[in-house]
């Protein structure tokens, strides 16, 4: 177990950076996932880490060694790829030994290791079966358990559920979860899956174009977003255009105006003029009362959509000026037969429960649930 450190890696592909220096700690035993849509860099910053790729500018350490320049067969890490890449041609056993015998463990250590290894996956059973004869989620955990057999340093997965059906993809990723932490293995852990990275991660990186836009807790990530970007990709989010006013130093506040409401918020610096208001569809609120501003301001609209999802309803909702806004409430039976399109209600927009964006969408004026304003 070990942990990693990176320091200002850079990958060139041709002229375009696929990495455009990466700073990150990560610490032992840390589930550590890097998340982004496709082409963001994740996977190229995971293959640049195991070996696969050289970087141009920067360096790696597993714990205090530098391993910029060490073959990847020597860098003592476990890689589970998003196809598997098992051997068709061979045995359960065979596929998880594998490993071993290219590092010429003895065949007595092979046999224990192997059978340890199945153990922990739950397949020793199968231990002499095709992988042919199995599923999905048995394929996987066969690619687990060749990675985890060789005892190695760090464990690499690259999109490990992606082949998987969504009833599969919840049962495995908990046990994966669970197995990493189980071994309290250094784990970096590479998905475009926004919930996936969420339920498994102790920390997550958020990737756009090469660049890290935002390291933290899931939670922090989610409620705490450090741009528009962040904001719009992690989960759902509303953007509501507002106008910032008057700011008054003593107290670090300003009035916003949303639609035909006016609220007083903090702000972490002077700021007037156009910004973003971003918040979550379960921060927003409905009620049956029109207007107000003060302590629970609420927005006129009519209702779009209701859709029925199980657990939950969401409501479209149309603002003045014809923005629309999402609302993820709770299910209830009565509620969900008053609700319906062309409806006249009201939004609380909850601004304690808000982030405030610049214009443009790369400045944070105000975070969630702000309680006081850092000094400058």
């Amino acid at each position: 177990m070990q942990d990693v450190k990176i320091e200002q890696v850079t990958k060139y592909f041709g002229e375009a950076k696929g990495i455009d220096r990466a700073n990150l700690h990560i610490a032992k035993g840390e589930f550590f996932t890097l998340l982004g849509p496709s082409g963001c860099g994740k996977t190229t910053l995971l293959r640049t880490l195991a070996g696969f790729y050289q970087q141009e500018e920067g360096h790696i350490y597993f714990g205090d060694k530098n391993v910029d320049r060490v073959p990847v067969h020597k860098r003592n890490i476990g890689m589970v790829f998003q196809n598997y890449a098992i051997f068709p041609h061979l045995t359960v056993f065979e596929n998880v030994a594998y490993g071993l015998k290219a590092r010429s463990i003895g065949k007595a250590d092979i046999e224990k290791r192997v059978m340890e290894a199945l153990e922990v996956v739950e397949l020793a059973h199968l231990r002499d079966r095709q992988p042919s004869q199995m599923s999905g989620g048995q394929q996987q955990r066969i690619a687990l358990a060749r990675a985890i057999v060789i005892q190695p340093d760090l464990l690499l997965m690259d999109e490990p559920l992606s082949n998987l059906d969504a009833k599969l993809r919840l049962k495995m990723r908990a046990e994966i979860r669970d197995l990493q932490k189980r071994l309290n293995i250094t784990t970096i852990y590479v998905t475009h899956d926004q919930e996936e990275a969420l339920a498994v991660s102790d920390r997550i990186a958020v990737l756009e174009q090469g660049v890290i836009q935002q390291v933290g807790k899931p939670d922090e990530i989610y409620l705490s977003p450090v741009n528009r970007f962040v904001a719009n990709f992690i989960g759902t989010t509303n953007f509501i255009d507002a106008e910032i006013g008057r700011y008054d130093a003593a107290s670090r506040t300003a009035t916003m105006r949303i639609c035909d409401v006016t609220v007083t918020v903090p702000l972490l610096r002077a700021y007037e003029g156009k910004a973003i208001y971003s918040i979550r569809p379960e921060q927003l609120s409905l009620s049956d009362t029109a207007g107000g501003s003060g302590a629970e301001p609420r927005i006129a609209g009519t209702v779009e959509t209701v859709t029925f999802l199980g657990e939950k309803v969401e409501i479209s909702v149309r603002l003045p000026g014809g923005q629309t806004v999402l609302i993820s409430e709770r299910s209830s039976a009565g509620r969900n037969r008053q609700l319906a399109g062309g409806k006249h209600v009201s939004v609380r927009i909850h601004p304690e429960q808000s982030v405030i964006f610049d214009q443009h969408g790369k400045e944070v004026l105000k975070g969630y649930e702000q309680s006081g304003i850092a000094d400058a």
